[in-house]
Parts: structure tokens; C-alpha cells; sequence
């Protein structure tokens, strides 16, 4: 771990004395959400400064530790990016399908491909 920690000289690894052999951490803002090119590898639209396409909506993109549990956070800003992704759909060649059955139901023909032989 110490190896991992202190590559490159980018940190400190510092002895922490726990029982068991557990580590525990949330990855957050390893790929940060930002205004500042400079501190921030996202833009505000979840997407990768320099290459149009490439999004991160998960524990990376958070910006800083929220201080809690992250989950909920991480959840909104999956829910965020997918409302941005759908306004920009045309420009990656997608078709956005409109109507989607909600959970439980599926139309006939989706039956009909989803159903598993007995």
C-alpha cells in the first residue's frame, strides 16, 4: 500500500494502527468536477476537458469529500449527467427512444425477445 500511496512522491503514507487487515475509503475527486481547467479534469457538463465524449459520473467526479457517506451525492450526479446527455444525444449518432415501460411492464414485442426457453 505504501508504494501505491507514495509513488511519484505525491503523498504520504501514514501508519495506521487498526485491528485486521481492512482498508476502508470512498475514491472521491480523483477526476474532479470544475470551473478551473487547472484543478479539474471535468467541465461542468460531467464531460473530460479535451476529449468531446468521454463522461464521469461516478465518485470521481465528486469535487471535494462531502463529509458523509457519498452515495446519495454520487446518485445525484449520475441523475444530473443523464438529463445532460440526453439533450446532447444527436451529436454522438443516438436515437432517443421517448417512451420507455416502466419497471415490471414491457411492451409485447420486448416480451417476446426477452422470453427464456423452459
Amino acid at each position: 500500500m505504501r508504494a501505491i500511496v507514495e509513488k511519484d512522491g505525491l503523498a504520504q503514507h501514514l501508519l495506521w494502527k487498526g485491528g485486521g487487515n481492512g482498508y476502508s475509503a470512498h475514491p472521491l475527486s480523483t477526476c474532479r468536477m470544475g470551473d478551473d481547467a487547472a484543478t479539474s479534469a471535468l467541465d461542468d457538463q460531467h464531460e473530460l476537458r479535451g476529449h468531446p465524449g468521454i463522461f464521469v459520473t461516478d465518485g470521481p467526479a465528486v469535487p471535494t469529500s462531502p463529509c458523509v457517506n457519498p452515495s446519495l451525492t454520487i446518485a445525484a450526479l449520475a441523475e444530473r449527467a443523464s438529463a445532460l446527455l440526453l439533450r446532447r444525444d444527436g451529436e454522438f449518432g443516438l436515437t432517443l427512444r421517448t417512451r420507455v415501460p416502466p419497471p415490471g411492464r414491457t411492451d409485447p414485442v420486448r416480451r417476446q425477445r426477452c422470453a427464456h426457453p423452459v
